[in-house]
């Protein structure tokens, strides 16, 4: 009996043991989505009773597929998990899914992650990354908003907006990236009409043509002063 239960025990124990290996390996791996950032500039000055840091000269920062360069850079609140970012002077930003340009630009990262960047510019440009080339996506605007997470971007201010070499005009456009889905002015305020431009895929036709083309199997010889031909 007292063999059976000293048996007992020791396969509880080990059970425990066990379990408790497991939680410990599931504490220790890092999580896969959790990605170092790396930063580097000619210049950096921080203070850090303030938790400001002041970046300039060919700031480069970069994560996993993302990067964003500038001349100018300025870190806020940098130790904690919600960080605030403005970068100024020839602004890139690059993920794996879109290209932006601009002048100026703010970030936020949560969580040691990047979460949306608003970009300004006179314009401001945008290209998704990775499309066909009959399904190429491209435009501007004054203020381009890039939702990292879900993939949208939101352009507004004087919007150009091209998808496939087909063109809108308007105040405000929202793409989804993923879903490849575009609404144009969707407050439908007059003010912010969408004009459209549909290109033909046939390359042969042009557009906004003045002047009609001759037929080439027209033979006839031109004519001169008094109506003969030369």
């Amino acid at each position: 009996m007292a063999a059976s239960t000293r048996a007992s025990t020791m396969r509880c124990l080990v059970a425990a043991l066990l379990l408790l290996g497991a939680a410990l390996a599931d504490a220790a791996a890092p999580n896969p989505t959790e990605q170092p950032f790396d930063l580097v500039a000619d210049v950096q000055n921080s203070d850090f009773r303030t938790d400001v840091h002041e970046l300039t000269g060919n700031v480069r920062l970069t994560q996993g597929p993302m990067s964003i360069e500038s001349e100018q850079a300025i870190a806020t609140a940098l130790q904690t998990d919600h960080s605030k970012w403005t970068f100024d002077r020839a602004v890139h930003i690059r993920t794996a899914e879109a290209d932006l340009k601009s002048s100026s630009a703010s970030a936020a990262f949560v969580r040691g992650e990047i979460s949306e960047a608003r970009a300004t510019g006179s314009p401001a440009y945008f290209e998704q990354l990775g499309s066909a080339p009959d399904k190429q996506v491209k435009g501007r605007a004054g203020i381009i908003e890039y939702d990292f997470d879900k993939g949208i971007v939101k352009l507004s201010q004087d919007v150009w907006f091209s998808y496939g070499g087909n063109e809108f005009r308007t105040s405000k456009v929202i793409y989804n990236l993923r879903d490849e889905r575009v609404v144009a002015n969707p407050d439908g305020q007059n003010a912010g009409r969408v004009n459209i431009t549909v290109r033909p895929k046939n390359g042969d036709i042009k557009l906004n043509s003045t002047k009609p083309s001759k037929d080439p199997a027209d033979k006839t010889p031109p004519t001169g002063k008094n109506g003969a031909a030369e």
